[in-house]
């Protein structure tokens, strides 16, 4: 089992959500970086701010999928678009630091579609 932070489309409700399958929620969390808006998706970057999301646990036969949906390929790091990376998150209810995976955006990002409070599920209501 890994421990994956989702903060956009693999969130409940969106589109990539089915992916994850029988993935155990282990609760709302935020980790350190960036968020924006990359047409029709959100990208993570290192950075000093928070970004909201959640952790679950999802069985290790379930990466490849997310990997594919990611457009991530272990192979070959840097031709992907998104890169899955060892990081820290902390649960909302408890401040617990929990050891994640996250997929971190790989290209440059548009400095004019930066999500200040780092809250996809949020932007993306607005908007709809």
């Amino acid at each position: 089992m890994k421990r994956i932070f989702v903060y956009g489309l693999l969130r409940p409700g969106f589109e990539g959500a089915g992916l994850l399958g029988d993935a155990r929620p282990l609760g709302a969390a935020t980790t350190s970086g960036l968020l924006y808006d990359l047409g029709g998706y959100p990208g993570l970057v290192p950075g000093a701010g928070v970004v909201h999301g959640e952790i679950c646990a999802v069985d290790d036969t379930r990466l490849p999928a997310l990997d594919a949906f990611e457009d991530y390929n272990p192979a070959d790091p840097a031709g992907s678009l998104y890169i899955r990376t060892a990081m820290t998150a902390w649960l909302v209810a408890s401040g617990e630091a929990i050891p994640v995976q996250a997929y971190r955006y790989n290209r440059p990002v548009p400095e004019h579609a930066w999500i200040p409070d780092g809250d996809y599920a949020r932007y993306a209501a607005g908007r709809g």
